[in-house]
């Protein structure tokens, strides 16, 4: 078969599935990156071509960066300047004895700031939330695409495993993540928030153990997962392998006559599926990692505003607020370190997948 059969049977292929969910979750997900389809996909697979321009992906990320750098600054000029008039508070009550009125100043102004950074924290943790979510419907929408390819390759085995061990893993995860580890987060810094009303460390150690076990939790889940993916696709692989090319071999030797045309014929077809399913599963590691970058941006531009805050108002004399901030700063980079480590147990799944698919073909 050359190549023009073999791109219209692809092509055949791919306009029997229904990708048109998979394709439109980037959009859906507002990424401002720059869409593309599995056809592209399978389009530079075949071609050798880069599917993305480097210079231009690198550019786009140093933008949306400078960006959320930009929409941050407002959050910090507010709280920089409720935190000077607090600073002049403290001096004009030393100077004039008024303390009591001064300091229901100061504890409306460091109100106020607690304030708006719970709105700030607020939409980034619905930012996780929703990214979360995007991700694991993401995988409930792929798998069903290219287990059934995984297993049309001889991964019987594999494919019967792996797909209930994969979505099962991915609801767990994904209830965790939404019932017990962002929730964590979120009162942790609620708790940093409420501390630094006051000089005391009434509940500091507790929202630092929220959040650190919330770390742990997610850590522990992500090996726990990918661990037993790994393990259980690799112990099947080399039985759906065995079985595979036992076939090829009984058609190419026990059929007359036509055995080897059928087994080349095999071959050809266990090509394009390959081809098939690895660039779907391509086309959601990509997806997976578009999905991250935006948050985690946008998260990591937060986290720098909070701690490069927390720096120009120490000076100021509120120990209490710049440690506030530098404390929220911390859990936005928890958050971003959340949001890695799921989309990193997600890619593992995809790569497990891939490289199960490979074996039947190269034996």
């Amino acid at each position: 078969m050359d190549n023009m059969d073999y791109e219209k049977y692809l092509n055949e292929r791919l306009n029997e599935l229904n990708l048109s969910e998979l394709e439109g979750v980037l959009e859906y997900s507002g990424s401002s990156f720059e869409k593309f389809s599995v056809r592209d996909v399978m389009d530079s697979m075949l071609s050798g071509d880069a599917l993305f321009d480097s210079q231009v992906f690198i550019e786009n990320l140093k933008d949306l960066f400078l960006l959320e750098i930009k929409d941050s600054l407002i959050l910090a000029s507010e709280i920089i300047t409720i935190c000077i008039i607090m600073a002049l508070l403290k001096s004009i009550s030393s100077s004039f004895g008024e303390k009591a009125v001064s300091h229901i100043a100061i504890m409306v102004s460091g109100a106020l700031v607690i304030a708006l950074c719970l709105v700030n924290f607020k939409s980034t943790y619905s930012l996780c939330q929703e990214t979360i979510n995007i991700m694991a419907y993401t995988m409930q929408l792929l798998l069903p695409l290219v287990i059934p390819f995984l297993i049309s390759l001889g991964g019987i085995t594999s494919g019967s495993l792996l797909s209930p061990i994969i979505m099962g893993a991915i609801t767990i995860f994904n209830t965790l993540m939404q019932k017990l580890v962002l929730p964590a987060l979120f009162f942790s810094s609620i708790f940093i928030l409420i501390n630094s009303l006051t000089d005391k460390n009434y509940v500091n150690k507790l929202a630092l153990f929220l959040r650190g076990a919330a770390t742990f939790a997610t850590g522990l889940c992500v090996t726990i997962f990918s661990g037993l993916t790994v393990i259980q696709g690799f112990a099947s692989n080399s039985a759906d392998g065995l079985l595979i090319n036992t076939a090829r071999y009984s058609i190419n030797n026990f059929v007359p006559i036509v055995g080897g045309f059928a087994a080349d014929s095999i071959d050809m077809v266990l090509s394009c599926i390959g081809i098939l399913k690895n660039g779907i599963s391509i086309f959601g590691v990509i997806l997976i990692i578009l999905l991250l970058l935006t948050p985690l941006i946008k998260l990591l531009a937060i986290a720098v505003i909070y701690k490069v805050t927390a720096i120009i108002t120490e000076p100021i004399g509120l120990d209490n607020i710049s440690d506030c901030l530098n404390e929220m700063g911390n859990s936005v980079i928890t958050m971003a370190v959340v949001l890695f480590l799921t989309a990193l147990m997600f890619l593992i799944f995809i790569t497990v997948i891939i490289s199960i698919g490979g074996v039947g073909l190269s034996q």
